[in-house]
């Protein structure tokens, strides 16, 4: 009786996906060409969105229960066990269920667009959500937005091909996917379609810009609909620029740059000094992830994304990541605090490399935001302990994102607008000009 229900439900997934697919093919009959193509990116964004509210949730689920178990056994150390769990789990996945490898980074899209005419692999559609979510949901400290380009731009890499576009087109359909993975994931229209032309379309037409938009849009408004505001990054309240601290934002940018050159060469060596440790991936996993995990022990705020740290730091109440930590007892001593603000953004790079070369999946983006606020945090706080004058921790620690961000993903324009967009106004549109382009 189960077996026949089960039967049934998947034939009438069927008979619906069946019904929508030659729905499609009468409209692009009837339709025109372009008129076709904006339906399409539309259609696009909108899977494109699920998936990252699959990501997400799956993610955040992993977290919520693995969290659950912990405190009903009562276990020792559990942060640091997770993430040990969830890279060994993702190694499972990869080799019994995805042929042994899966692409990661945003590096990827750009490759397909170059060399491979905008084609990306069925797999990359369900692959990224499911390795990501386990790896960053337990604990790995990294970020699930490259995960979510990637799974966008196979949606429309994979429908393009499906209804035979051209390769303009395809490339256009596969840009649109990342837009609106961005777009939703940050509810930050304005970003996914900057992130779209900076990274995705180096050649890009006025005629392009109207997908973009739609599928952005798209995104954003299943964003405003689903997601709890807890599972986004987000500053609402009132940021201004003071002119007297411009030259505090150059500096800042300056040192952003740095930084990004920093993070970028630390993780790419760790990342490959792990990634051939050993042709044992399961040993590699245990070597990496359990190195990761007596940097967590340390570091709390390096498990998972650390979205919980920036919101702190924003706050001015970077005492509160002390919790729970060896040094837990000088959380009210600024200059402490600030020592371990400034070495937890060195290492950051470090876990992040551990993260994805032991086996784990994830991205830079997140990681990006993270070391940025605690640049800026850091960069602010030193000048307001010095006597230098007095700035606000707040701002610094927002515009420290966009700088590193810049830096290490070449997007000024993206980074500018994603900060903008999270911090609800434009008040610091001008620090956030400067220190992008110094990055």
């Amino acid at each position: 009786m189960q077996l026949t229900t089960k039967f049934k439900f998947f034939q009438y997934i069927k008979r619906t996906v069946n019904f929508f697919q030659n729905l499609l093919n009468l409209l692009k009959l009837v339709l025109s060409e372009r008129q076709f193509l904006y339906l399409s990116c539309i259609l696009v964004a909108i899977s494109s969105a699920v998936a990252v509210i699959v990501l997400k949730s799956f993610a955040h689920s992993v977290l919520e229960f693995t969290l659950y178990v912990g405190g009903i056994l009562k276990l020792p150390y559990m942060n640091s066990i997770l993430p040990i769990i969830g890279i060994l789990l993702t190694v499972f996945v990869v080799q019994k269920f995805l042929d042994g490898s899966i692409e990661k980074g945003t590096a990827q899209i750009m490759i397909a667009v170059a060399k491979k005419s905008g084609i990306m692999p069925k797999k990359q559609m369900y692959a990224q959500i499911l390795t990501s979510s386990l790896t960053v949901g337990m604990g790995g400290s990294a970020g699930l937005e490259s995960p979510i380009t990637i799974t966008g731009a196979a949606f429309g890499s994979n429908y393009a091909q499906y209804y035979r576009f051209k390769y303009k087109d395809r490339v256009l359909l596969l840009a649109c996917g990342v837009a609106a993975g961005i777009a939703t994931a940050f509810n930050a229209p304005i970003a996914g379609v900057l992130f779209a032309i900076e990274v995705v379309l180096a050649d890009m037409s006025v005629t392009a810009f109207i997908p973009l938009l739609l599928s952005s849009a798209t995104g954003a408004l299943i964003s405003n609909l689903t997601f709890n505001k807890s599972m986004l990054l987000s500053f609402r309240y009132a940021l201004g620029f003071d002119y007297h601290n411009t030259f505090y934002y150059v500096l800042l940018g300056v040192l952003a740059g740095f930084v990004s050159v920093y993070h970028a060469r630390m993780f790419r060596k760790i990342e490959h000094l792990i990634g051939n440790y050993s042709d044992n991936v399961y040993w590699r996993a245990i070597i990496g992830a359990g190195t990761l995990a007596i940097l967590i022990f340390f570091f709390p705020t390096l498990f998972g994304e650390g979205l919980d740290g920036i919101k702190y730091l924003a706050n001015d109440e970077a005492g509160f990541m002390m919790n729970n930590t060896l040094v837990e007892k000088f959380k009210t001593n600024q200059w402490v605090v600030l020592g371990f603000v400034a070495l937890i953004m060195f290492v950051k790079a470090i876990a992040t490399g551990l993260t994805l070369g032991s086996g784990g999946n994830g991205g830079n983006f997140a990681p990006s935001l993270f070391v940025g606020s605690y640049l800026g945090y850091v960069v602010a706080k030193l000048i307001n302990l010095t006597g230098l004058k007095e700035v606000p921790v707040g701002n610094f620690t927002v515009v420290g994102m966009a700088a590193v961000l810049s830096g290490l993903f070449h997007a000024p324009l993206t980074a500018i607008f994603l900060i903008a967009e999270i911090t609800g106004g434009y008040g610091l549109i001008i620090p956030l000009m400067l220190v992008s382009s110094i990055s």
